[in-house]
């Protein structure tokens, strides 16, 4: 965990620099390398390392389990290096540290699940202190914070569907990044007209 939480980090700061400091215009790009990247790496963990075992998925839960699920993932990268492009790395962490607030509420609403009043005030200070970063932050862009909102709305409900779609399912986080990033580079595909 400790490992995955560095490389993440090394990306979204790598992702940063690409977009902002050398000014590559194309954050789709960006993602696409991204899943290429990922779908390579989890290859080499479940085929070739053989640190995990291949997982065979049906054809009919692919398309009704794992993509929905993909579809989501992939809108919440792209959205992610979207926001990078105008805001830095902190200010996107500190907007995605809205993620429990967002999971919350849309599980609620969506699913009409209950929360004890406890989960609710616990909400109350990360609301607040996201709110009180955006505010004050030097750097704020409306594009890139709206950009990094909605792709904390993608995580949360990226979450939900894993819930929902995958319950009493066998499937393991290096078979679904197999194939969600393999999802996600036919989804990015479909933009191909920025990809240039």
């Amino acid at each position: 965990m400790y490992l995955f939480a560095n490389i993440r980090t090394t990306c979204c700061i790598l992702n940063n620099f690409l977009l902002q400091k050398l000014d590559f215009k194309f954050p789709l790009t960006v993602s696409c390398i991204h899943f290429i990247c990922s779908a390579i790496g989890a290859y080499l963990v479940i085929n070739v390392l053989k640190l995990k075992p291949l997982i065979a998925v049906d054809r009919e839960d692919r398309w009704k389990r794992i993509f929905p699920m993909s579809f989501v993932f992939c809108i919440n990268i792209v959205l992610g290096n979207v926001s990078l492009r105008y805001i830095p790395v902190s200010f996107m962490q500190t907007i995605k540290s809205f993620t429990p607030a967002t999971t919350v509420v849309l599980q609620w609403l969506v699913w009409r699940k209950y929360f004890d009043w406890r989960i609710w005030a616990s909400l109350v200070p990360i609301v607040g202190g996201i709110l009180l970063t955006s505010i004050t932050e030097l750097s704020f862009n409306m594009f890139g914070f709206c950009a990094a909102l909605f792709g904390c709305l993608a995580t949360s409900t990226k979450t939900i569907l894993a819930e929902s779609l995958l319950h009493g399912f066998k499937f393991d986080r290096w078979a679904a990044a197999e194939v969600a990033n393999n999802f996600g580079n036919i989804v990015v595909y479909h933009f191909k007209h920025e990809l240039i």
